[in-house]
């Protein structure tokens, strides 16, 4: 059994791995999300992004309507965590059949139901610091699958 672990640290990122991952099927595990401790006083305080309940993840390898059908984001990864908790983790145990994927891929990063109002945009703020209170520092994702090699070539 491989191990698969992603780490998100902006909006729209391209993963870069030492080597591609053939196709084959893919557990997805755990869910890390780290988020900037709310830094702001009581008595003032700051317009704090609204995550609208989590985050929704898409991933390139994952795109192509073959892997999760829902009425609200097809292939992409609904998170739900509390708009307060500093460090959220979520279990899953998600299978599915990924394509092959890429040495370099992109991911990108939206509020719970991707909505954008007018006050802020649909994608959250990254802040790996630790300045901007409310802020997602990273966002770390664990999945599990049968081999890093493909024995199966000639």
């Amino acid at each position: 059994m491989a191990i698969f672990h992603i780490r998100i640290t902006e909006a729209n990122q391209v993963i870069k791995l030492d080597r591609g991952i053939h196709s084959q099927n893919m557990t997805l595990r755990k869910v890390v999300i780290v988020k900037n401790k709310d830094q702001t006083a009581p008595a003032a305080p700051a317009v704090l992004y609204n995550y609208k309940g989590g985050v929704t993840i898409s991933m390139d390898f994952l795109k192509g309507g073959l892997q999760i059908a829902s009425n609200t984001n097809s292939d992409e990864i609904s998170v739900p965590f509390a708009q307060e908790v500093e460090v959220s983790h979520v279990n899953y145990d998600l299978n599915f059949d990924a394509e092959d994927i890429d040495q370099d891929f992109q991911v990108s990063v939206f509020n719970y139901d991707k909505s954008s109002p007018t006050t802020q945009p649909s994608q959250p703020t990254f802040d790996t610091s630790g300045a901007t209170g409310n802020a997602l520092m990273y966002i770390d994702l664990y999945f599990d699958y049968a081999s890093l090699f493909d024995y199966n070539q000639y």
